[in-house]
C-alpha cells in the first residue's frame, strides 16, 4: 500500500500536450489525401478542445491538490507549449472555412481565358497574341505549332 505522503505523478498535462501535438498532425494528415479527408478538421478540432480539458485538468491538481500531485512547474510549461499547437490548429480550422471552393478552379489541361498583360517595356500584350503562329511563318502543312506559355503566380507585394 502505498505511503500517504507520497506524491502522484500529474501525467494530465502530459496527456494535454499528446493530444495538441495529435491536433497539427490531423491537420498535417489532411494533405495525404487519406480517406475521409473531410473529417480531419472536426478531429484535430476535438483534439484541441481535449487538450484543453486535460490541460486544465492538471493545473487544477497541480495547484489545488500540490499536496498529492506534484510538479507545479512542470504543469505551467507544457500548458504553455500546448496552447501553441492548439491555437495554431484552432486557426487552421477557422482559416480552413475561409477558403473558396475548388470547384471553380481550373482543371488540369483546360485551356486558360484569354488576357492582357504589360510586358517588361509596359507594352500590352495578350495571351492570344503570345500563342499566335509568328508572321513570318509559311501557313503550309509544315507551319510551326504555336509556342507554350508559362504562367508564374506570385503572391506577396512588391
Amino acid at each position: 500500500m502505498p505511503d500517504a505522503t507520497e506524491r502522484r505523478k500529474n501525467i494530465a498535462p502530459w496527456l494535454g500536450l499528446l493530444l495538441a501535438i495529435g491536433g497539427i498532425g490531423c491537420n498535417v494528415a489532411f494533405f495525404v489525401r487519406p480517406p475521409l479527408q473531410g473529417m480531419l478538421p472536426w478531429l484535430s478540432l476535438l483534439f484541441a478542445v481535449f487538450a484543453l480539458i486535460f490541460l486544465a485538468i492538471g493545473l487544477k491538481r497541480a495547484f489545488g491538490q500540490p499536496q498529492v500531485y506534484r510538479g507545479k512547474v512542470l504543469s505551467v510549461v507544457l500548458t504553455v507549449i500546448a496552447v501553441l499547437p492548439i491555437g495554431l490548429t484552432a486557426f487552421a480550422f477557422v482559416a480552413a472555412r475561409k477558403l473558396p471552393d475548388s470547384t471553380v478552379a481550373p482543371q488540369v489541361g483546360q485551356k486558360v481565358p484569354d488576357f492582357t498583360l504589360s510586358d517588361a517595356s509596359g507594352k500590352p500584350v495578350s495571351l492570344d497574341q503570345l500563342l499566335a503562329p509568328s508572321s513570318g511563318s509559311s501557313s503550309g502543312p509544315r507551319a510551326p505549332a504555336p509556342r507554350a506559355v508559362l504562367l508564374i503566380f506570385y503572391r506577396g507585394y512588391w
